[in-house]
């Protein structure tokens, strides 16, 4: 006979089992441009704070905006889609000049990147450019070609905040292969 024990222990690790798969995935929502009518997905992934900023609320977010199936065609090449944009979501504001936001990165505990990023008009996200999701997304600056290398799985952020210390986050990138596809980061052979 099975203990009440056992299966309550059971049962509440299946439950952290399952919050922490959820935790680690990609969030798609479709959503419609209120302004223009069109239609795009959008990704999220839901990150945590190493470093938090001063007066943290919630979880630093990456979220990417992608035209799923709008396909462009190269010379032996495809994509599925179409990338529209991406920000980092912090819920505090950034210290950020005319030029934009220094933004350091590290991918799979590598080497420290540094680099100039957008940033939101009231100063509490930061904006990688396509070539930038790239590179966070598969380690390299250019589309990722199907079946060649592997992705990236961790990302560590760290941005300075106004008039306050570094934040430092990390994100644990469940396989990117949907939205990379869907933001036509992946490039197919024909």
């Amino acid at each position: 006979m099975i203990s009440h024990s056992l299966i309550v222990v059971t049962l509440l690790v299946a439950l952290s089992c399952a919050a922490e798969t959820a935790a680690t995935s990609w969030a798609r929502v479709e959503k419609t441009d209120a302004l223009r009518g069109t239609a795009y997905s959008q990704f999220t992934l839901t990150g945590r704070f190493l470093t938090p900023p001063k007066h943290n609320t919630v979880d630093p977010l990456l979220v990417l905006k992608c035209v799923p199936g709008e396909r462009s065609r190269g010379l032996r090449q495809h994509r599925n889609g179409k990338f529209l944009d991406a920000y980092v979501a912090l819920g505090s504001v950034v210290d950020f000049h005319n030029t934009g936001t220094q933004v350091r990165y590290r991918l799979d505990d590598s080497k420290i990147h540094e680099e100039l990023w957008g940033h939101s008009t009231d100063g509490t996200a930061v904006f990688p450019s396509e070539i930038q999701v790239n590179t966070l997304l598969y380690g390299h600056f250019m589309p990722h070609k199907e079946g060649t290398g592997s992705a990236t799985h961790k990302i560590v952020i760290a941005v300075d905040e106004y008039l306050g210390a570094e934040i430092v986050m990390e994100f644990d990138l469940p396989d990117p292969e949907i939205p990379a596809d869907a933001c036509g980061i992946i490039l197919h052979r024909k």
